[in-house]
């Protein structure tokens, strides 16, 4: 069973992962703070007592942040081209 924590956090980083690569439109400054975000954010719940261990938590936030970066990437070429 998935820890609550993991789910709500984990879909947290993907929203926030979503608006960085849409609102940066750039790939690798966006991979770079989406990378540290997670990072930092797996690094703080386990140092705060939120999750017992480093790599599953970490293990869910970058795949929300791959989720939630290419999809805020699609969205803003989508949105782009529509403005065009």
């Amino acid at each position: 069973m998935i820890d609550p924590f993991a789910l709500i956090s984990g879909f947290l980083i993907l929203c926030a992962s979503g608006l960085i690569a849409f609102t940066i439109r750039r790939l690798v400054p966006a991979a770079l703070l989406i990378g540290a975000l997670t990072v930092l954010a797996s690094a703080a719940a386990v140092r705060f007592g939120y999750f017992e261990d480093f790599a599953p938590l970490l293990v869910i936030y970058v795949n929300g942040g791959l989720m939630g970066g290419l999809g805020g990437f699609l969205f803003a070429r989508k949105a782009a081209e529509q403005g065009n």
